[in-house]
């Protein structure tokens, strides 16, 4: 008997030995029957998954808090000690920062599709897509002949008060462009003199679907915005045109992670292993002309190919998330 049991205390601890080993993947167990989202990505998009994860796994309801991506860390900070939330979604991780501890690591079921080297070392944010940045402007207000082919463009006093632009302190697409205005033209004195030049052309909104909502809508002849956002409503039938500025803009992953001590971890990490999942990312392209991050999965049709567009350094990602 002592063998025996001496045996089963001896497997027991391998097995817990394996389970350290597995790290945060191998953790998942039963989900539970609800789980908490919060997400900085557009609402049609929110409810389309949503509803295909409800279809998929019926005995989960999902709840969902859509806010920009500056916003959802200040709420998953202000609950920290009490967290509401399980999963943030679709945000840029470059709002992470020095906000690490607020997440939990967690390496996807799906990472083995993804394109090589976009899972972070630390593993504390998961890629969702790739997102360019573009100048979006509307046809009917802005010819041919007078669009901006470059950021250096839209400087022009001719668009002084005419250029949508969101809050970069509320907007992780807005501080995103920030950072690639600042690689362009210098983290100096010139390169926050670019900045304060081209924020003087800016009506400064509350929200990032402000601005291509308002170009979309003829408000604005011109906004600075993600790619993805735009091509929404060029899909759509709006007089839309993007452009993708000479001196080179940005290409960006944004990211979900897991909420640190969240009520309900198996539902939270089976969502966000289903937002990655092949799937969900045909949803993403073929419905709302995001780019993959799967190498099983095409780009969105009517785009230009990635390596046809100038971009910034591919380390572009870990300055922007340095700069914070």
């Amino acid at each position: 008997m002592g063998r025996t049991r001496g045996w089963i205390v001896g497997m027991c601890f391998v097995a817990c030995l394996l389970a350290v080993a597995a790290g945060p993947a191998g953790a998942q167990g039963k989900p539970e029957d609800s789980v908490v989202v919060y997400s900085a990505a557009d609402a049609d998009m929110v409810n389309a998954v949503v509803a295909a994860f409800e279809k998929k796994y019926p005995a989960i309801k999902v709840s969902t808090v859509v806010a920009g991506t500056g916003e959802i860390i200040k709420r998953i900070e202000a609950e920290k000690e009490r967290p509401l939330g399980d999963v943030g979604w679709s945000f840029g991780p470059e709002a992470i920062g020095d906000k690490k501890g607020l997440f939990e690591p967690y390496l996807s079921k799906e990472s083995g599709g993804f394109f090589p080297g976009q899972v972070p070392a630390d593993r504390v944010w998961t890629p969702f897509t790739t997102m360019p940045y573009v100048i979006m402007y509307n046809k009917k207000l802005v010819s041919e002949a007078e669009k901006p082919k470059a950021w250096k463009d839209v400087l022009d006093p001719k668009w002084k008060g005419k250029v949508a632009y969101a809050d970069a302190s509320k907007s992780g697409s807005s501080y995103t462009l920030l950072v690639t205005w600042l690689s362009i033209y210098g983290k100096n004195d010139a390169g926050w003199k670019f900045v304060e030049d081209l924020l003087r052309q800016c009506k400064v909104l509350p929200k990032s679907s402000m601005t291509y909502q308002g170009v979309a809508n003829g408000e604005y002849p011109i906004g600075l915005t993600f790619e993805q956002a735009a091509f929404d409503y060029l899909k759509g039938g709006a007089p839309i045109g993007l452009i993708y500025p000479s001196e080179g803009t940005a290409i960006t992953l944004d990211g979900s992670a897991i909420i640190k001590n969240a009520p309900h971890p198996n539902a939270a990490r089976l969502f966000l292993d289903f937002t990655v999942s092949k799937e969900m990312q045909d949803l993403m392209v073929n419905r709302f002309g995001r780019r993959s991050v799967r190498k099983d999965v095409g780009s969105p049709a009517g785009l230009p190919a990635l390596d046809q567009i100038k971009a910034l350094l591919k380390r572009f990602q870990d300055a922007l998330i340095k700069t914070q």
